[in-house]
């Protein structure tokens, strides 16, 4: 049994021995920008329509291009949160009957719930005076409605909800918003936050007069709908909700362009043409990879793109 003990441990000692986790090389690339007209300091520059023609060599499994363009920076690669100016946008128009003061346009960062209780006396802010209304069939844009006051940080979410008032005794007015945005605009970047298309789903709907149905709002992903009753319909009061905006989210920027992956031979040449005046800053990262290991190079160079 002794014996037998002695075997097993030697057994494992050698394969503790043996086993080695599985290592990985620096990346040896080499990237040169040798082209530019002229050059400031560390920037090199280029005009408008020029080709940067890099020239690589040593060896990497693999190699990314970022051209520092908008969506394309690799500073911003983990770029979540960021807050800018956030914006609404949406096109009304408002058809039948002489009924005034039928919609509002309120927003809030505070909605504790979803309750009708709570939405109806939610803290909102009206900012309808913010928002030009159609008087007619003929579409109103509001053009970019800055909402920054209404938030307080980046973390907040913000609400934006649309009050309909009809009254019995007139016919009542039909209103329809299209073109509805909400945006993130940062100074060289616009983050969609809520539209028709994609938050046909998410919408709340509220009212006193459920009956017929084309009494409460309809949403598409096309247009938000509330269509209003005849004189002897009951005076109705309906809300429309959208769902929570975070305010602060952004999409982390992507890649340009992989030069070379791992399954692909060796390159010696990469071009990229800018399509803006501009200063830049172009990033390739080179990085050799295995399941245990990842090692990576990063090459940057600063371009000025001149008319």
């Amino acid at each position: 049994m002794k014996y037998l003990f002695n075997i097993c441990l030697l057994a494992g000692l050698c394969f503790t021995a043996c086993k080695k986790d599985l290592t990985t090389d620096a990346p040896t690339a080499g990237i040169n920008l040798n082209n530019s007209r002229s050059s400031i300091g560390d920037t090199l520059v280029f005009k408008l329509g020029d080709t940067c023609k890099f020239s690589l060599d040593g060896y990497a499994d693999n190699i990314v291009f970022w051209a520092g363009t908008i969506g394309n920076k690799y500073e911003y690669r983990d770029r979540a949160m960021a807050l800018g100016i956030p914006t609404l946008s949406f096109t009304s128009t408002a058809q039948f009957g002489a009924q005034t003061n039928t919609l509002q346009v309120l927003a809030t960062n505070k909605l504790p719930a979803r309750d009708s209780a709570t939405v109806v006396n939610a803290a909102w802010t009206n900012i309808t005076a913010r928002t030009p209304l159609a008087t007619s069939a003929t579409a109103v844009n509001t053009g970019n409605v800055n909402l920054s006051d209404l938030v307080s940080g980046i973390n907040d979410s913000l609400f934006i909800a649309f009050k309909y008032s009809g009254v019995t005794g007139s016919t009542q007015r039909t209103w329809t918003i299209t073109n509805y945005t909400v945006n993130n605009v940062l100074a060289d970047y616009s983050y969609n936050l809520g539209s028709l298309v994609n938050d046909n789903a998410y919408w709340t709907r509220y009212g006193n007069v459920w009956n017929p149905a084309t009494a409460r709002w309809v949403p598409t992903t096309t247009a938000l709908t509330i269509i209003g009753g005849t004189a002897t319909a009951p005076t109705n009061t309906s809300w429309i909700v959208s769902k929570a905006l975070y305010v602060g989210r952004v999409s982390p920027d992507v890649s340009t362009a992989t030069v070379k992956n791992i399954t692909a031979s060796a390159t010696t040449a990469y071009a990229y043409k800018y399509g803006a005046v501009g200063k830049y800053k172009a990033t390739f990262v080179s990085y050799n990879v295995n399941p245990n290991e990842s090692k990576t190079s990063i090459k940057e160079f600063n371009i000025k793109v001149i008319q």
